[in-house]
């Protein structure tokens, strides 16, 4: 028999607790559409896919006093992306930056998830609407889901949505068994480019943010903080690669481990007393394989629009944001060709 294997990172799904600031796609998902955009290969591929996982860096602070810079962090990261740009200033820095902007929640790769789906209903996101799907669904067939969200109905659907977006991971897993190999690849990329533009466009922000909160920075804490935050994330997403090349089974057991661990402090905080350990496995074990039969006839289709979009959205909303910033006399040279 063959012996199951767990691990335990404790990052790996800790959107669970986001509220204002839950992630759209997961990890796996960016680094695959970056991948299929590949605006260059071999080590500058690798660059691009980490940086369209970078922008959730700072979704995992939780703890005191981090969580007071959480959602400005999240704010800044998906809806001023151009200040990553903004920041390049040598050319290997260009793959991290093209990367990271693909991701954001305005025009990019997360508003299809969130606000506008290209396969299913156009004003809703394609999680959003399969998250409202399984909850509906687990109403229907547990009242155990029933009772315990039945005066938490946000709540619930924050539940769902978050497992959605694990579940997607999975499903992409078995079109793409080399995306988590490619995660892992980072590596072989030891250099800080993504951290040093991170720095750079968001420390002086955040350390102003900072003074409207219960725990100013200055600018060097700010920067410290940053550069550490993803440090840890670039860890986190290592460790998140090596799970997705394992068998799904593998994949999902570790899955439902990590919300089991999380789910105490998830449901304590939003006032639900957390189900028996036994009852706890069933729900989520039940979830897990609602969601995935939920998406995984059509989560493909919606991620492959969104790389269509993006491929002409990259060029569209970059390339006139990138030359309004260089000199007049670069500008004036480019019209000219």
């Amino acid at each position: 028999m063959k012996k199951s294997l767990t691990l335990f990172l404790p990052i790996l799904l800790v959107t669970v607790l986001v509220f204002q600031s839950a992630g759209a796609w997961e990890r796996g998902t960016h680094a695959f559409i970056a991948d299929q955009l590949k605006k260059a290969n071999g080590p500058y591929n690798i660059e691009e896919m980490y940086g369209a996982m970078a922008p959730d860096a700072f979704n995992y602070m939780f703890t005191q006093p981090y969580i007071l810079y959480r959602d400005f962090l999240y704010d800044q990261t998906h809806h001023y992306f151009l200040k990553i740009q903004q920041a390049v200033k040598y050319g290997y820095e260009k793959s991290s930056s093209y990367g990271f902007i693909s991701h954001n929640d305005t025009w990019g790769a997360d508003s299809t998830a969130h606000h506008a789906s290209l396969t299913l209903l156009p004003d809703e996101g394609y999680v959003i609407t399969k998250a409202k799907l399984l909850d509906e669904y687990l109403k229907g067939v547990s009242t155990d889901y029933a009772n315990l969200f039945k005066d938490y109905p946000a709540v619930a659907l924050e539940v769902c949505h978050n497992i959605i977006e694990a579940a997607g991971d999975i499903v992409l897993a078995r079109y793409d068994h080399s995306v988590g190999l490619k995660m892992t690849q980072i590596a072989a990329r030891p250099k800080t480019n993504m951290q040093n533009l991170m720095a750079k466009a968001y420390s002086k922000g955040l350390a102003d943010f900072s003074l409207t909160t219960a725990a100013p920075l200055t600018l060097e804490q700010a920067e410290q903080l940053i550069r550490t935050t993803e440090n840890e994330f670039r860890t986190a997403c290592l460790a998140y690669g090596w799970l997705l090349q394992q068998d799904e089974s593998i994949i999902l057991e570790n899955v439902i481990e990590q919300f089991k661990q999380l789910a105490a402090a998830f449901l304590s905080a939003a006032g639900i007393t957390p189900p028996a350990d036994e009852l706890l496995t069933a729900l989520l074990q039940a979830s897990f394989e609602a969601a995935i039969g939920l998406i995984e006839n059509d989560y493909l289709p919606e991620i492959m629009a969104t790389v269509d979009m993006l491929k002409k959205g990259m060029v569209k909303e970059v390339k006139p944001n990138v030359m309004a910033t260089r000199p007049i006399p670069a500008q004036l040279k480019s019209k000219k060709h």
